[in-house]
C-alpha cells in the first residue's frame, strides 16, 4: 500500500496561521517536515503570486513546480 500524502493547507500543519501562511519561508519548512503543500496562486503582470485574499508574496516558477506543490489558482491568468 502506497504511503499517504499529507497535504498541509497553505502550509498550516496545526491550525491556521494567518500571518505566515503561502509565504515560501513557511511553505519551504512544511516541505521539509515532510508535507506538502496547497498554495494560493495569482499571475499578476506576467508575475507569480501566491497569497490567499490577494497576491502577497512574489515567486519564481520554479518555486512552485515539482511535487510538493498543489496549485489553487486564484485570477483566471494564473
Amino acid at each position: 500500500m502506497p504511503e499517504p500524502i499529507l497535504i498541509a493547507h497553505r502550509g498550516n500543519t496545526m491550525g491556521r496561521n494567518e500571518e505566515r501562511e503561502n509565504s515560501p519561508l513557511y511553505l519551504q519548512e512544511t516541505i521539509s517536515n515532510g508535507f506538502q503543500v496547497e498554495v494560493d496562486v495569482w499571475l499578476v503582470d506576467g508575475k507569480f503570486m501566491l497569497g490567499h485574499d490577494a497576491p502577497q508574496y512574489e515567486v519564481g516558477i520554479k518555486f512552485i513546480e515539482g511535487d510538493n506543490f498543489w496549485c489553487h489558482a486564484k485570477n483566471k491568468e494564473a
